[in-house]
């Protein structure tokens, strides 16, 4: 849990174990920091776009903790951190309510979550660390030579939904259409 400067007001016993090697995420005078060997990029609500992230995390921690109340772009963040030997993980910042926050003394809850980067030879590990893990199934099927309506079928979805991911998988990847992602994404 993050107070409203930003500073770890309390760490799970979980998130401190995630955080132990110190390769990805650590915390350094009650702040969280990434490692100089890791790299992060954050899908800010805000601004619409995805933004590099400083060794700070900001400026999503201070986006979501001095949130402009009732604003609903500033009530969630998704940073992803990736660093060497395909390690990576995703971090969910959500601001809790003002109502709450004297009650829990927190302005933010922070969720760390691991990731798996290996379980597609295909999918660089750059373009696989902005994806959430259904864009990257969808992206690794892409990469197999699967259209969207093969996709939707054997992941029991709607064909629309399929293309929705593939089109914030380009957005996420910087790229315009199938051919330049393949270009792009493929190891």
């Amino acid at each position: 849990m993050l107070d409203g400067d930003g500073r770890c007001v309390r760490i799970s016993p979980g998130a401190a174990t995630l955080m132990a090697d110190e390769r990805l995420l650590t915390v350094r005078l009650s702040r969280l920091r990434r490692s100089a060997t890791s790299t992060a990029v954050a899908e800010c609500p805000a601004s619409g776009s995805l933004a590099d992230i400083d060794h700070d995390l900001q400026p999503c921690i201070g986006c979501i903790t001095r949130r402009q109340a009732g604003d609903p772009r500033h009530r969630h963040c998704a940073i992803s951190i990736s660093g060497p030997h395909q390690l990576s993980i995703q971090l969910q910042l959500t601001a809790i309510p003002p109502d709450q926050q004297e009650l829990l003394a927190a302005a933010a809850l922070l969720v760390i979550r691991p990731q798996n980067l290996e379980h597609n030879a295909e999918l660089l590990p750059d373009i696989a660390v902005l994806l959430t893990a259904a864009e990257r199934d969808v992206a690794a099927e892409l990469l197999g030579g699967r259209r969207p309506a093969e996709i939707a079928t054997a992941r029991r979805v709607a064909v629309g939904t399929v293309r929705s991911q593939i089109k914030r998988i380009y957005a996420k990847s910087g790229v315009s259409g199938l051919a330049e992602f393949i270009a792009k994404a493929r190891r």
